[in-house]
């Protein structure tokens, strides 16, 4: 909470109203101590009421706003980077204009804003995706940072139209965000929890293998449910940890309509027909193909 404190605009001048548990506090002094000692909500108004910055200990969450903070990318990193964070939602430039135009949006959950231009993922904050693969296969532009952090660009911030920067930023929202299609595993983890599992265990292998019958279609749904299984066990003892997941398919054209969305999700992809017992991942070296207006921007 303390960088806050370093940050355009925040640096300038004292908040001119800071609230905790929605009572007005006498001094902005200490604000980011102030914050910090809420029990549900703290937040700090500077003196435009535009740039704000709040805390939400129940999700662990800090939002700021600070309109017109950056114009480019690069400006937006300088202010992002020296943050203590593990996930960073961007939200949208375009705010006002989206909510009103009433577009379908995505985001994470634990009452995160909306994703809008972009996000980022630092260290442990990489655990909430499918599988890190993730990152270089959407439609979207990422950036590998030091201190193991990666930024996701969903459109050219040159946009200037909002119908135009969403139209280019909702395919990357929908992959990114909580969505059937969707790579980032939500903090509340029961709901996926509820339809993972169902296969043979060998606890041996530490190994979910999961029998895909001829002409069966395997949902992106079902997949995210294994990978959040697979993630569970990870944090979570259990008897029967799960470290791997395979679906093993009876055809092999079957297995490579599903080969590509399971390797992104590090899930394993193998055939058993009458050629024998065999897995297609591991030859599998898909290449990134980011969408037209990534490869203007460059990396």
């Amino acid at each position: 909470m303390a960088h806050l404190k370093q940050m355009p605009g925040m640096a300038r001048q004292l908040p001119a109203e800071v609230f905790i548990d929605n009572e007005r506090v006498p001094s902005a002094d200490s604000w980011p101590s102030t914050l910090l000692s809420a029990r549900r909500d703290g937040i700090a108004f500077w003196p435009d009421r535009q740039q704000q910055a709040e805390y939400l200990p129940k999700s662990d969450l800090v939002m700021f706003s600070l309109p017109e903070g950056f114009s480019t990318v690069d400006e937006a990193l300088a202010i992002l980077e020296p943050l203590p964070f593990e996930i960073c939602a961007l939200g949208s430039i375009f705010f006002d204009e989206w909510i009103t135009a009433d577009y379908p949006r995505w985001g994470f959950d634990r009452s995160m804003i909306d994703l809008g231009w972009g996000c980022l993922f630092r260290g442990a904050g990489h655990e909430r995706l499918a599988s890190r693969r993730w990152l270089d296969f959407g439609p979207w532009r990422v950036l590998h940072l030091p201190n193991d952090t990666t930024f996701v660009q969903f459109h050219d911030l040159a946009i200037t139209d909002p119908a135009e920067a969403y139209e280019q930023a909702k395919a990357g929202h929908e992959r990114m965000g909580i969505s059937p299609t969707g790579g980032y595993i939500a903090w509340h983890i029961d709901g996926l929890l509820r339809y993972a599992g169902q296969g043979i265990y060998t606890p041996e292998e530490k190994l979910l293998q999961v029998v895909v019958d001829f002409g069966a279609e395997v949902k992106q749904s079902e997949m995210l449910c294994n990978a959040a299984l697979r993630l569970h066990h990870r944090t979570a003892p259990s008897s029967t940890p799960v470290e791997r997941v395979a679906y093993v398919f009876v055809d092999e054209p079957d297995a490579r309509a599903h080969l590509h969305e399971l390797w992104l999700r590090e899930l394993e992809c193998w055939v058993a027909d009458d050629k024998g017992l065999r897995r297609l991942d591991l030859d599998y070296h898909p290449v990134p193909d980011p969408p037209e207006w990534v490869k203007r921007l460059g990396a």
